[in-house]
């Protein structure tokens, strides 16, 4: 094993920390009220302290990662990572618990952009096909481990502790080896940080901050201003300095930095991937939620057994990440092979939300596995465009606005989700989150019907120029080379 290949094995491995903080905290719950003698509401707040800084920083810690370098950003977001699970640990009460988390979200906004960009800086051919394949597999993985990892750890003596000295342990192994074999990737933008559009990034994390508290807050008591403030000002402020820096920079020749490249709009299912990814975690994620909760309070499942129940979908996920090959959309392309996915994920979906008590084996088992194997089409090809398409010293920032969505995705499933069923939620209470996942997948389908249209014909377009011009080019030549052989004959035989 050559030392980049050992390098990339440890990033995936710290990767790991970021899914399993996320995942882990949805069977948390219950210990950390336990443990932390708290209510229901602040112990959901030391979860959702670390989404809501996860989710605001990944653009701007993106592009930061991009002009100073990948390397250098993951090692700081991985100490960072390390060293609040040491302090999470040992912290006795729950409002320095949730301080410490919100500063940890940060540093696990650092893991996913900058691992996509190491990947695609690392490899190149059937390697960074490999490479892909392997990123997917540790992210699906780790995703569908950390809330059963969750649960189990609940249970031990010193409950939710546990996992924060797991977490500990891994960061801490995985950067004392990266500090002799990561490989230095040098910066891929030939730009100083102070180019960088420092007051859109600050109103950027502003507006972000708002819009995914706005959504935590929500719940039960979306009539409340500490929701129905936020979101639209929050998502009046992202709106406001997209369009700054999209229409207004590039008008006034600006030199700035900005958080928005324009170039990533002209990278073939970039925008449709972006918008898609909102619905596509939102609808994911409301389901986990409503299933744990259903078998929780209607099975009397233990939170680490309601989590297991779930194993099958991850299950279905990490089987396609195995089976998945890039010529199987040979023949429909990725856009329609996205679609057909997307479309059995809904089936499934349906099928899974006839759900009843004591009737897991008949209409949740196979579905979740199912559902799972035909989640995994969707993120195999926006990860791979990602990784593939998109220019060098704009990896980390494309990856960045693609992970920001998908937070606010899941903080809204955790809105709906908590506003639909509340503490002790009914059936037809968890059958309507399902409802609304199924909503979210069609949605999915919607945008890459016809958001990517326009670019999958530009491509075709260039496609068949390129292909023209080489016909075009190839019988220019044959003349010439026909002239030139009946020349070479007549001197041949003038020689005779």
């Amino acid at each position: 094993m050559n030392r980049k290949v050992l390098a990339y094995v440890l990033i995936l491995l710290g990767l790991t920390l970021d899914n399993l903080s996320v995942s882990a905290g949805i069977t948390m719950t219950a210990s950390l009220q336990e443990h932390l003698h708290t209510d229901y509401a602040t112990a959901t707040w030391v979860i959702s302290a670390y989404a809501l800084t996860l989710g605001s920083f990944i653009i701007l810690i993106g592009n930061i990662a991009d002009v100073v370098g990948l390397h250098v950003v993951y090692l700081a977001g991985l100490t960072v990572m390390s060293v609040c699970s040491l302090i999470n640990a040992l912290v006795p009460n729950a409002v320095a618990l949730i301080v410490v988390r919100a500063v940890q979200g940060i540093g696990a906004a650092t893991l996913v952009p900058t691992s996509m960009g190491l990947t695609a800086s690392y490899f190149e051919g059937a390697a960074l096909q490999r490479a892909v394949r392997m990123l997917m597999l540790v992210l699906t993985t780790s995703l569908g481990l950390g809330s059963v990892l969750g649960g189990a750890f609940s249970m031990t003596p010193i409950g939710y502790k546990a996992f924060f000295w797991f977490t500990f342990g891994i960061g801490t192994a995985c950067l004392a080896g990266l500090c002799f074999v990561i490989v230095p990737v040098p910066p891929h933008r030939t730009v100083s940080l102070k180019r960088l559009d420092y007051p859109g990034a600050i109103l950027l994390v502003a507006g972000l901050l708002l819009v995914i508290l706005g959504f935590t807050e929500a719940g039960t008591k979306w009539h409340s201003p500490k929701v129905y403030i936020p979101i639209p000002v929050g998502g009046l402020i992202v709106i406001g300095v997209a369009l700054y820096e999209l229409v207004y920079l590039p008008r006034s020749g600006s030199k700035l930095e900005v958080m928005f490249p324009l170039e990533l709009g002209s990278v073939q299912l970039y925008v449709a991937s972006v918008c898609s990814v909102l619905f596509h975690y939102c609808g994911y994620t409301i389901m986990q939620l409503a299933l744990i909760q259903f078998h929780e309070h209607y099975d009397n499942d233990s939170p680490l057994i309601a989590a297991v129940r779930l194993v099958p979908g991850s299950a279905g996920i990490v089987w396609g990440s195995f089976v998945w090959r890039p010529w199987f959309t040979a023949r429909t392309g990725e856009r329609w092979f996205v679609v057909i996915a997307v479309v059995c994920t809904l089936a499934m979906t349906v099928w899974a939300s006839r759900f009843q008590p004591g009737q897991y084996w008949r209409y949740e088992l196979v579905s979740l596995f199912l559902i799972g194997w035909s989640l995994n089409p969707f993120y195999q090809i926006t990860y791979s465009l990602m990784i593939t398409r998109v220019p060098m010293h704009l990896q980390a920032t494309a990856s960045g606005i693609f992970q920001t969505f998908g937070q606010v995705g899941i903080a809204l499933a955790s809105a709906v989700s908590a506003s639909l069923m509340g503490e002790r939620g009914t059936i037809a209470a968890s059958r309507n989150c399902l409802y609304v996942a199924i909503g979210c997948y069609a949605v999915v389908v919607l945008l890459f019907c016809l958001g990517g249209r326009g670019q999958q014909e530009e491509a075709d377009s260039k496609e068949a120029d390129v292909e023209r011009q080489e016909q075009e080019e190839t019988a220019s030549k044959e003349p010439e080379c026909t002239e030139r052989t009946e020349r070479a004959e007549s001197v041949a035989t003038g020689d005779r």
